[in-house]
């Protein structure tokens, strides 16, 4: 039997085991803006959902794909999820659900769409002149004001505010003026330091002409990470959980989420973000992270499927002591239930690849058994990824910590880290209803 779900859900279909889910992505992003208490009744501005494939750039025949794969160096060896789960879930939805894969998007008012090709947005500008060296042609996909807050010359590094006591004084919104907002006057006064809606309702958190949304009882530190920063997001992190919970000692967290800026050629030539190397993305959070996984902590990381870079993940898993115990898998399609590009295909899979492990005392062993899920979604603006809220909280205590590493936008209750934790809670992405 499965679970046919409210067209004000995120999720549109879900089977009883939760094995296969068709989520919408920018309905999952709203709804964690929001509580039960205070639901966001906010849309998030997207791209118009593909209706076709992307062309395919696949070798023509047998003969042409057998040379590919002789000749495909191994440093660019792909790690397949099993194509059979993936054309299973993508039936089992097919003869469960008579609707689109989407729900109905919110356009940017300026936004316009190539179609057969990635998500490629003309989205309207900000508030606010693009950053030196910001490409500002109109092909360029704008980035909220927060790229250019990262370049002011008032803003001093990472590196150089660690010497600073700045960092040992947390900044707790407040609405001493206006109900609901906090304004900042300087760039400072939010940057390489805990900030935190102690609120549970949203927050309006100003700067200049420009605003953000902080979600209900949610807490983000701007900042590079790097191992200069390690410092501050352990202060940062004590400091929001300076007492240990049912299931965590101080500063640790329940689940932690990471979607690292992996070496990625399709996203460097079009130069959406910066990407590094396959490896140092986990190499810079080996370390920082370590002490703050609580016993039984689960942690998810996204990759992409580059093997080289599943290798990568997995290394970090062992120094974490984490087991692999789900596997899930992100299959795009358009609205219609076809996957964006063939699932067998030699240079591009149509799905990205999460991996989730648990803290384990060594006594319990290690399974070689993990279990496999997959959520279909329709692909939105670049970097979106599905928020996981919905999908994750049945696995974890009811009242948990969490924390997102590399994120591009808030959710409330938990704790963002990363220079684009503000991306996508700009309220220029917003369509207020």
């Amino acid at each position: 039997m499965a679970d046919q779900k409210s067209p004000l859900a995120a999720i549109l279909y879900q089977n009883i085991v939760k094995t296969v889910t068709l989520l919408d992505i920018p309905r999952s992003i709203s709804l964690a803006q929001g509580t039960h208490e205070n639901p966001c009744t906010h849309q998030l501005h997207s791209s118009q959902p593909l209706q076709d494939p992307y062309p395919s750039v696949e070798p023509k025949s047998k003969k042409a794909k057998v040379k590919v794969l002789q000749t495909k160096p191994a440093s660019a060896s792909h790690y397949k999820f099993p194509e059979i789960l993936l054309r299973q879930a993508r039936r089992e939805i097919a003869e469960n659900w008579d609707g689109e894969w989407c729900l109905e998007r919110k356009l940017s008012p300026s936004a316009t769409v190539r179609q057969g090709k990635k998500r490629k947005v003309d989205e309207a500008s900000p508030p606010e002149l693009p950053a030196q060296g910001q490409d500002s042609s109109p092909d360029a996909e704008k980035e909220p004001p927060v790229s250019t807050l990262k370049t002011e010359p008032d803003l001093r590094s990472p590196e150089e505010l660690l010497k600073s006591r700045s960092l040992s004084e947390p900044l707790t919104l407040s609405a001493d003026i206006t109900p609901g907002v906090h304004a900042c006057s300087n760039i400072r006064d939010i940057a390489n330091k805990l900030v935190h809606n102690p609120y549970p309702a949203p927050m309006s958190l100003q700067y200049s002409q420009t605003s953000y949304m902080i979600p209900p009882s949610a807490s983000f530190i701007f900042s590079k990470i790097s191992e200069a920063t390690a410092p501050a997001f352990s202060m940062a992190a004590l400091t929001m959980y300076p007492e240990p919970s049912a299931t965590t000692g101080p500063g640790q967290f329940d689940f932690i989420l990471l979607d690292p800026p992996w070496e990625n050629r399709s996203v460097r030539r079009s130069a959406k973000y910066k990407t590094t190397r396959d490896a140092y993305p986990m190499d810079v959070v080996r370390n920082i992270l370590a002490q703050h996984i609580a016993p039984g902590g689960l942690v998810a990381c996204w990759v992409t499927n580059k093997a080289s870079v599943r290798d990568a993940a997995l290394e970090a898993f062992v120094a974490w002591d984490l087991q692999l115990v789900e596997e899930w898998a992100w299959l795009k399609t358009t609205v219609h239930g076809v996957t964006v590009t063939e699932i067998e295909g030699v240079w591009r899979k149509p799905y990205e690849v999460l991996l989730l492990g648990r803290r384990v005392d060594e006594s319990e062993g290690f399974s070689a058994n993990e279990r496999r899920r997959v959520i279909v979604a329709v692909p939105d603006l670049h970097s979106r990824k599905p928020n996981l809220k919905a999908l994750i909280e049945s696995m974890l205590p009811v009242h948990y910590r969490a924390l997102e590493v590399f994120a591009r936008n808030l959710t409330a209750g938990w704790l963002a880290w990363g220079d684009e934790v503000l991306k996508f809670n700009w309220e220029g992405h917003w369509f207020k209803n």
